[in-house]
């Protein structure tokens, strides 16, 4: 199985302080890398954490791997955060239902569970995923 990680789970892992931490320091013991993400992401995780440094050790330690070229897939995010402009779907959440879509039997981890339910992949697939309890 391909892991997805969406922001959510980065912020609460690396965040000592945040509410999921526990959950989400469960998940990178439970689960081993790789864990697939996006660029957009990763800038997200580094905006709210106020430093890059955690992410780019984590993508040099191979835990987290850039799967998507946003270039490449600008037509297919586009079209998803068309779809779903009435939510409104995020720069980060459109590149992990993407992902969704390009990484066979993968899931997505996320602490996001009400955007999620909605979203679907290929058209009207649900988007496999997992979240805190």
């Amino acid at each position: 199985m391909k892991k997805i990680a969406d922001a959510g789970l980065l912020i609460a892992f690396l965040d000592r302080n945040d509410k999921y931490h526990g959950w989400a320091d469960g998940v990178f013991r439970a689960e081993s890398p790789p864990f697939y993400t996006a660029e957009p992401i990763l800038a997200e995780v580094s905006a709210v954490l106020g430093s890059p440094d955690s992410v780019l050790r984590m993508i040099e330690s191979g835990d987290l791997v850039v799967r998507l070229d946003l270039q490449t897939e600008v037509f297919a995010i586009r079209s998803l955060a068309w779809k779903y402009r009435d939510q409104p779907m995020d720069l980060g959440d459109a590149c992990c239902v993407r992902l969704a879509e390009l990484l066979g039997g993968s899931v997505v981890y996320t602490v996001d569970k009400s955007d999620f339910l909605l979203y679907r992949k290929n058209g009207r697939q649900p988007v496999p995923c997992i979240f805190p309890d």
